[in-house]
């Protein structure tokens, strides 16, 4: 896939891999998304779903690349991945 002249490499999956956490949904988090499916994985998105204004206000969008079987996780990068460590250091 090329875009603004940028190559996404392909994308290969470790043979036990079930699950892979997409950060962003913008062209390349949606290319990877798409790649996954096809591969058998699940998909969980991370994304807000949104942004805050200048003036503190949240934008809300909706989100483009959920499919039937994805987990959305609807915070921040930086906040999922803590709450990802908490909880696999429960595990």
């Amino acid at each position: 896939m090329r875009r603004y002249g940028q190559r996404i490499p392909a994308v290969t999956f470790h043979p036990d891999a079930k699950v892979l956490v997409v950060i962003g949904l913008h062209a390349g988090g949606r290319w990877v998304a798409k790649r996954v499916r096809e591969a058998g994985l699940r998909v969980f998105l991370v994304a807000p779903e949104g942004f805050a204004r200048p003036d503190g206000s949240w934008f809300e969008y909706p989100l483009e690349v959920p499919r039937s079987g994805d987990v959305v996780v609807r915070q921040t990068a930086a906040a999922a991945v803590g709450e990802l460590e908490r909880l696999l250091s429960l595990a």
